[in-house]
């Protein structure tokens, strides 16, 4: 008699354990076809936009520098004596998709405004391969030239630029960005750091390539390649930077060296960029942070 009733509890406890397992079974199906997380550790790829998106009520600021160029080496302690260009940036997420953020370049002393927004999520199971996003960022530049003797206008001082990024994780340790670009000034001159002036509206075109790889939990190597077209004289730059970015406890550091001293979109496409060559490349790092505010 014992021994049938220690075997019914038994048979009893092993259907609830069987029942618990089939239910985790159950959940981990569920949860499979998730959104995929972490594409890129920041909003920003070295100068890229990318497409991981702030939380609702989540504020994200970002302090960007680059230095002079290296070819004077310790005459100048490889650029660091020139002067960085400095960009500080807000920004901050309405939605979990919908984000709008503000910033200040000091060379020409731009200020801009604009929205991210993810219209496309990357998913674990059956749903997109890919994440894809817009963004679109207004531009003024505030530079005062009296000591040149030239004045501009408020009209002649705009800029605008949209681009399209669009990433793929492709697992734990590889991801790649692709950013379509176009950025309008509404005037050009020497002045303005845009080689080759032609003094009227103009079109500057290109597109981004970024890539990530992960040494370690916190450690990757990053890549950022940026052709761009001028459709007025029919020109084209290359942008290339190499970089490694640090995860150290609620920041990313982000350390690289690039052709271009530009930190903003519209810049990045029509800036003139140095030759690997000629050593007219230049150090500069990121420092990025994010804030739960709600």
């Amino acid at each position: 008699m014992k021994k049938s009733k220690l075997f019914v509890v038994c048979v009893f406890f092993l259907t609830l354990l069987i029942q618990d397992v089939m239910a985790q079974l159950q959940r981990e199906r569920v949860v499979e076809n998730r959104p995929v997380e972490l594409t890129f550790p920041t909003p920003k790829h070295i100068n890229l936009h990318t497409t991981e998106p702030l939380s609702a009520g989540e504020l994200y600021y970002s302090i960007m520098h680059a230095f002079g160029t290296v070819e004077n080496g310790i005459t100048d302690f490889w650029g660091l004596d020139q002067g960085a260009n400095i960009r500080f940036s807000l920004e901050y997420g309405i939605t979990d998709r919908f984000s709008v953020f503000a910033g200040r370049s000091s060379m020409d002393k731009v200020y801009d405004l604009g929205f991210r927004y993810l219209y496309l999520q990357q998913m674990t199971g059956s749903g997109s391969p890919v994440s894809a996003g817009v963004v679109l960022t207004a531009g003024l530049m505030t530079e005062d030239y009296s000591p040149f003797n030239v004045s501009y206008s408020f009209s002649e001082r705009n800029q605008l630029s949209v681009s399209f990024p669009v990433s793929r994780k492709f697992n734990d340790q590889f991801s790649l960005l692709l950013v379509p670009m176009v950025a309008v000034f509404s005037y050009t001159n020497e002045l303005l750091r845009i080689k080759e002036p032609l003094q009227t509206d103009e079109v500057f075109a290109g597109v981004g390539f970024g890539s990530r790889y992960k040494l370690d939990s916190r450690t990757s190597v990053t890549l950022q390649y940026v052709p761009s077209y001028r459709f007025e004289n029919e020109a084209f730059n290359h942008n290339l930077a190499l970089g490694m970015d640090f995860e150290t406890g609620g920041h990313v550091f982000q350390i690289f060296v690039s052709t271009s001293r530009a930190l903003n979109d519209a810049y990045l496409l029509a800036a003139p960029n140095g030759r690997i060559d000629d050593y007219a490349f230049r150090f500069g790092f990121n420092i990025n942070r994010s804030f739960v505010i709600r």
